[in-house]
């Protein structure tokens, strides 16, 4: 399912036209079939005590028309927009328009009021993970520091060759406010794939070097695009493995109460992902982590800060 449907139709006007469509065509598939046979059965009585009654017949003939309409029209569209879902966007946003978002806004609020703009958003606003420096010191400190000289360096090295880079959706900004960690983060709110590469991947490239670590978590807002996501992923991977990094995709991460339904899903999206990524990629299984151990979420879709924690130090511990 989608969560956001406006990212999903491309426009709100149309993912608001389609959301009533699909609504009123429900409707239509619940209320027509029980109108419809209201009406057989009054014109059935009256045919009942005037059999010949060519009018009574013709009327009978109609309305049995309307039934079979009104019962197999809307089961047509619906399969016939389910088999074109991963040809036209229309058809997706068909598909998913009951259970997403019309309006496009995220249910997400940032922990302890943290404004989710800091998480990055162009390329000159990288948080890199290199806190700044002064470039004055004393001779004393100078003094003082030469006995640890080599182990601090030895330490900052292995801090530069293992940078990680986050990419995600607003579960990730959720993350990125719980942990408070130094890393590189390139996450937005209700996005999905067409974000990733427009706009999420593009402003991490320069940050990619020998030792780095990318960690994709992605997928949630439109997991019928999984066959996309993993070619774009085992392409971008070549690239990165190529330079030295390491690739990681973490598996799309378990809902609970409203968005429950989602769960389904989520594991076939899940399952596709971890058996058709390449192996430069490591799939890295926090869904049935969770799952194991247990979880709380704010709404059903988003966590706490404890959980964020959680989802963090997993993660680090199978990279």
């Amino acid at each position: 399912m989608i969560l956001d449907l406006v990212s999903t139709c491309g426009n709100r006007g149309i993912a608001t036209l389609i959301s009533i469509a699909k609504t009123a065509l429900t409707i239509i598939q619940i209320a027509g079939p029980i109108l419809a046979i209201i009406g057989l059965v009054l014109i059935l009585i009256k045919l009942m005590s005037n059999p010949e009654n060519k009018k009574l017949k013709n009327a009978f003939k109609n309305w049995l028309i309307a039934l079979l309409m009104v019962f197999f029209i809307p089961i047509i569209v619906n399969v016939t927009m389910k088999l074109l879902e991963d040809s036209f966007s229309i058809a997706a946003c068909w598909n998913y328009a009951e259970s997403a978002k019309p309006t496009g806004d995220s249910n997400y609020i940032p922990p302890n009021n943290e404004n989710p703009q800091n998480v990055v958003g162009n390329p000159n606003d990288y948080d890199t993970g290199d806190e700044k420096k002064d470039d004055t010191t004393s001779s004393s400190q100078q003094s003082s520091s030469s006995s640890s000289s080599s182990s601090q360096t030895s330490s900052q090295t292995a801090n530069s060759s293992n940078k990680l880079i986050f990419v995600g959706d607003s579960r990730t900004v959720g993350m990125k406010s719980a942990v408070n960690s130094n890393d590189v983060w390139s996450a937005k709110e209700s996005i999905g794939l067409d974000w990733m590469k427009s706009t999420g991947i593009p402003q991490i490239e320069n940050s990619i070097s020998n030792g780095s670590s990318i960690i994709i978590l992605m997928g949630v807002n439109d997991l019928y695009k999984a066959d996309s996501y993993i070619s774009y992923i085992n392409g971008k991977a070549k690239d990165w493995t190529g330079k030295g990094a390491k690739v990681y995709f973490v598996s799309v991460l378990p809902t609970k109460s409203s968005y429950d339904s989602l769960n389904s899903e989520i594991d076939s999206f899940n399952s596709k992902m971890k058996s058709n990524l390449s192996s430069s990629v490591k799939y890295i299984d926090t869904n049935s982590y969770l799952k194991s151990t247990g979880f709380d979420s704010t709404d059903g879709l988003h966590y706490d800060n404890a959980t964020y924690q959680k989802i963090y130090n997993h993660i680090k511990s199978n990279l």
